[in-house]
């Protein structure tokens, strides 16, 4: 009997890969055999390289503003040199500020949108070009149910997700030519440091590991037919209502 494929890619670079989500993605992968890129702002984004290390599996970590252009260039460059071919990217890496419209500065808008929706523009850019060329490729990006919904106080972070959820649909468009596919996850409440000490009920809400699994199936052979898609990821806790 034919061993089956455990993966339909090689290589990934996973964007906020220090802690929450993306760590848990980044292990994810690894544990299917595919070699990881880790980029984020912290250099705690080491200790995941050392956990991936442990694995026995090809691994390589930048320290990396993504809403930087040069940062971005500088770090795809190294990661690109060290894991070929890279065939997935995951667009992780958010910051979100709970706060009433009128209440915001305009540096936290603009830091907002330029690393939840200026970051996965210019990683995208980067690894897109070999994806189109070998015909093969994933990008998937991690918006958020605020993506498409609105509630009090979340203007900026539920802007930046829609304006993140509609440049995956217009990004999908433009690779299904190439076979190159464009999934974007809406994931409801998770238990990250985004939602630290928060005084709402968290029993039915996700745990990081969550996501990741969805990510991870995304990889695998039985996942060849979601092509272009966004999906709500909620688990068992009840979805917030449309505002």
């Amino acid at each position: 009997m034919a061993i089956e494929e455990k993966s339909l890619y090689k290589a990934a670079i996973v964007t906020g890969a220090a802690r929450g989500i993306g760590r848990e993605i980044a292990l994810t992968l690894a544990k299917r055999g595919i070699a990881v890129g880790l980029c984020d702002i912290s250099p705690d984004v080491r200790k995941t390289l050392e956990e991936i290390q442990s694995l026995g599996v090809a691994c390589a970590a930048e320290v990396v503003d993504i809403s930087n252009e040069n940062d971005v260039e500088r770090a795809y460059e190294s990661i690109s040199n060290t894991l070929v071919p890279i065939d997935v990217l995951v667009n992780n890496a958010g910051i979100g500020r709970l706060n009433a419209l009128v209440d915001y500065s305009v540096s936290e808008w603009d830091q907002t949108f330029a690393v939840n929706v200026r970051g996965p523009f210019l990683l995208s850019q980067k690894v897109l070009p070999k994806m189109m060329e070998q015909k093969n490729g994933l990008i998937v990006n991690i918006a958020s149910i605020w993506g498409l919904r609105g509630a009090s106080g979340r203007a900026a972070y539920a802007a930046s997700k829609h304006a993140l959820v509609g440049m995956s649909k217009c990004l999908s468009e433009e690779c299904h030519p190439y076979r190159v596919r464009v999934i974007t996850l809406c994931p409801g409440n998770v238990l990250t440091d985004l939602a630290s000490g928060t005084d709402a009920d968290t029993t039915d809400w996700m745990h990081p590991k969550d996501v990741a699994d969805v990510v991870g199936y995304l990889c695998e052979p039985g996942s060849r037919a979601i092509v272009r898609n966004t999906i709500e990821v909620n688990g068992w806790g009840r979805p917030p209502e449309f505002k």
